[in-house]
């Protein structure tokens, strides 16, 4: 079972890193990171997470990427959170502060909390303010990327 558990937590970090559109993409990058899976193994694994197909949208001139990428759930909600409600966002040193429209923060902050990002220690949600402590300053700026990213883009 700890095998299995392993292999689902590089499939998200795959899913959250690279745009990955079919089966066959998924199991050549679980076999550069030393995973044996056979398609059968990786589908169950795509149904036990509950990825999603999506087809992103970026900008205001809604060009498309063309294909589908699995997603995941979570990062679908958040996505769809901050299209809807963030404000603004900033940081300094190892704090990331997320401003939202009034009495949305804690829907956002529970939001990023579910996504379970690595060296993300928790948030504050407030009425229109989250704060993000994460573990190091670089993770701060991932954070910052990451969700700047997900406001960008919209899905189909």
């Amino acid at each position: 079972m700890r095998i299995k558990q392993e292999r689902l937590s590089a499939i998200k970090q795959i899913i959250e890193t690279m745009n990955i559109s079919t089966q066959e993409e998924l199991i050549s990058e679980l076999e550069k990171q030393g995973y044996d899976v056979t398609q059968a193994t990786v589908s169950r694994d795509i149904s036990d997470l509950g990825l999603q197909k999506v087809k992103i949208i970026k900008g205001k001139a809604a060009v498309s990427t063309g294909r589908q990428i699995y997603s995941l759930p979570e990062i679908e909600r958040l996505r769809s959170l901050l299209n809807e409600f963030m404000v603004s966002i900033d940081k300094t040193d190892n704090l990331v502060v997320v401003k939202s429209h009034p009495g949305t923060a804690q829907a956002v902050a529970a939001a990023i909390d579910a996504v379970k990002w690595h060296n993300v220690l928790g948030t504050v949600g407030g009425d229109d303010t989250i704060l993000v402590i994460t573990r190091t300053s670089d993770v701060a700026d991932f954070i910052v990327e990451r969700l700047s990213k997900l406001r960008e883009e919209k899905t189909l």
